[in-house]
């Protein structure tokens, strides 16, 4: 479960590392979870900024995909050092390298339609498409005629099988 902390608790976090503290002691005396202060902690080192504010959720644009794998990839920098240099999360950063380890660049810059799908079409059924609109009028009388007469026989089963139950009327055979 992920919490959202405060700006003060982080930066009491710091004061607290700066003083020599260590990581499981800080998680008690502030309580953060241990290993978001590890992670906090490593990303100082490596990169001399104590991150206190939360990343703000931008999308992402291929170029930026492009260049933060290349960095990974090719330039063998650390996810620590991606994720502080470009800014960007751990989840998208191991999101897309998954992608890219998967299909390459194409699956890794392919982009997915934004929002809900449209409804389907409530086009007309296929067997009424070409037909005159008598002709599709009988079609559909003999469809509902059709059902009218399943559903009497349906009802006529069911009002025998409930007559057989409580012992009233006639018993069916036992095919």
């Amino acid at each position: 479960m992920y919490q959202k902390h405060t700006k003060e608790e982080w930066t009491k976090a710091y004061e607290l590392h700066k003083d020599g503290y260590d990581s499981p002691s800080i998680s008690r005396l502030t309580g953060l979870e241990l290993s978001e202060i590890k992670r906090h902690i490593r990303l100082y080192r490596q990169t001399g900024c104590w991150q206190t504010e939360r990343k703000t959720n931008v999308r992402s644009t291929p170029a930026l995909r492009r260049t933060v794998i290349d960095a990974v990839v090719k330039k063998s920098l650390s996810y620590a050092e991606v994720i502080a240099k470009y800014s960007i999360s751990f989840t998208s950063l191991s999101s897309w390298l998954r992608k890219y380890r998967h299909g390459g660049y194409e699956e890794l810059l392919a982009t997915k339609p934004r929002g809900r799908p449209p409804k389907m079409n409530k086009a007309k059924p296929k067997w009424t498409t070409g037909m005159s609109e008598i002709e599709r009028l009988r079609e559909e009388n003999e469809y509902l005629k059709a059902e009218n007469a399943y559903l009497k026989k349906l009802k006529a089963l069911d009002q025998e099988e409930s007559a057989e139950m409580s012992g009233i009327g006639p018993k069916s055979s036992a095919n």
